[in-house]
């Protein structure tokens, strides 16, 4: 049965989180919420369920936290409302935890007349646009004409973040970034709390939100790290029989077998290509001779194995390291590629530009004499492959 050897497709990843508004007041379950008194707003019905559900059809959507106000502001009501979407993650087969929420600014109840409501909004714009004008925030103000009386947008790498009043209403609401959708998905968003709250009080929106047929998957963007296989050499050519007859030219040397390998690509979805040329060769040398009348047998076992082709030389460098750490090849040998070292077991670790390669020759582990034959053998047959190394 051959083996079947399976070489790592290694790609960047990063998957960040949005950062969710920071709250001081007490956050009690959904279910333990009591109910909002008549009159006061409720976060957690301007911003339905129903409408992450419409805009992310298919997916889980839960309700994680309700904020309950302040006591100091009077009777009490659902301050703040938080969502969990649970999400394809597009370089993994996990899901991904996607949040929106909805924070209740200031409303009529806390103001003095609709124009400290004004002023209050446009203050709350000033100020934002200050932060957003310090780079190292990163964060982009935009109009958003269309929602509620007066609305912007606040864009950063993660989130989308909209701070809209509408009649006596501030709000702030926030969704955590995933595909193109998110900002479309933030904007219906706002603009269906916009529409639940008219002169006072909360009343039923015109018309439900206008709801997704699926939900966008982003693209994965990583950058391979392992070399496509077209591009990786044939073992068995690059240490040829010819190569080891040179050396073992006192020994019977057996025809090569070769060993197929392949590429996993993991994602997603994970795939897997196969590699068009062997990635392992494997001889065996033997002999016999007559020693005190009697017959022994020496074997070699000589095994050429190409471990990694890198996209890059720098990950081609940290792959090595690695091999002779897990090898325990501790022992320095000049002259063979751009790098390489050898263990006990007489495997000699090449790497040359963004290519490693081992080679071995097993045989005389118990004889020291046998032992010291076979790392003489296969440093020669070291320095026939690193020759042939592009």
């Amino acid at each position: 049965m051959s083996i079947r050897f399976f070489v790592a497709h290694s790609i960047l990843a990063l998957s960040v989180l949005g950062a969710t508004a920071a709250r001081a007041q007490t956050v009690t379950s959904p279910a333990a919420a009591p109910p909002t008194a008549a009159g006061l707003p409720d976060a957690c019905k301007l911003m339905l369920q129903a409408d992450l559900e419409a805009l992310f059809p298919g997916r889980s959507v839960s309700n994680k936290s309700q904020t309950l106000s302040a006591i100091y502001k009077g009777p009490q009501y659902v301050e703040s409302c938080q969502y969990i979407v649970k999400l394809p993650s597009p370089t993994a087969k996990s899901e991904l935890s996607k949040f929106a929420s909805l924070t209740i600014i200031r409303w009529g109840a806390q103001s003095k007349s609709p124009a400290e409501v004004v002023q209050t909004f446009a203050s709350i714009r000033d100020a934002r646009e200050k932060l957003s004008a310090d780079p190292k925030f990163n964060r982009r103000i935009e109009p958003l004409p269309g929602v509620g009386d007066e609305a912007f947008q606040e864009i950063s790498d993660y989130d989308i973040a909209i701070r809209a009043r509408k009649d006596d209403l501030i709000f702030f609401m926030t969704l955590d970034k995933y595909s193109a959708q998110s900002q479309p998905n933030a904007v219906a968003l706002a603009g269906q709390v916009a529409k639940r709250w008219r002169a006072g009080s909360m009343v039923e929106a015109e018309g439900a939100i206008a709801s997704n047929s699926s939900v966008d998957i982003p693209a994965d963007t990583r950058v391979s790290l392992t070399a496509s296989a077209d591009q990786w050499p044939d073992a068995c050519a690059l240490l040829a029989p010819e190569d080891v007859r040179a050396v073992f030219g006192d020994m019977k040397v057996d025809p090569p077998r070769n060993t197929m390998g392949q590429l996993k690509h993991e994602s997603r979805i994970d795939h897997v290509e196969d590699l068009p040329k062997p990635i392992r060769c494997d001889y065996v040398a033997s002999k016999s001779t007559l020693v005190n009348g009697k017959r022994e047998v020496t074997t070699n076992s000589i095994e050429m194995s190409v471990q990694n082709v890198s996209t890059t030389v720098d990950n081609s460098k940290s792959y090595h390291v690695v091999a002779l750490k897990v090898g325990g090849a501790d022992t320095p040998v000049i002259g063979l590629g751009d790098e390489a070292s050898m263990d006990i077991m007489n495997r000699v670790y090449i790497r040359k530009g963004v290519l490693n390669v081992a080679v071995r020759v097993g045989g005389g582990e118990r004889d020291q004499a046998l032992h010291a034959d076979a790392r003489r053998r296969v440093l020669e047959i070291a320095k026939l492959i690193a020759a042939k190394l592009p």
